[in-house]
């Protein structure tokens, strides 16, 4: 029977081009297919807070629009000691929300 651990083993005894062929390949595979939705691609990634950077950045604005955002309750925020944060989750839905806004001017 074939186990992760007994083909980790074989990966590690492999020699290094061999082991760069395959991992191209399982490189090349992985984007075979032409469109990811969005939870494909985002489910996974991290559930810790996101930071005014990490934010404006997701949410493909300044820094200075996000915190003109926060000031004026336009956007789901909360503070740990100075910092401001943002939920993934509510990152997502606020993105979303803009775009369809965007759409309907």
């Amino acid at each position: 029977m074939i186990t992760a651990d007994k083909v980790y083993k074989e990966l590690l005894d492999m020699p290094l081009k061999e082991r760069e062929k395959l991992f191209s390949v399982i490189a090349r595979r992985g984007f075979e297919k032409d469109l990811y939705s969005h939870n494909e691609v985002f489910d996974e990634i991290r559930q810790s807070p996101f930071t005014v950077k990490e934010a404006s950045e997701y949410l493909e604005v300044a820094e200075i629009t996000l915190r003109r955002w926060i000031k004026a309750g336009n956007i789901k925020h909360r503070r740990i000691g100075r910092s401001i944060v943002f939920d993934p989750d509510e990152l997502k839905a606020f993105k979303k929300g803009k775009k369809r806004e965007m759409r309907g001017s």
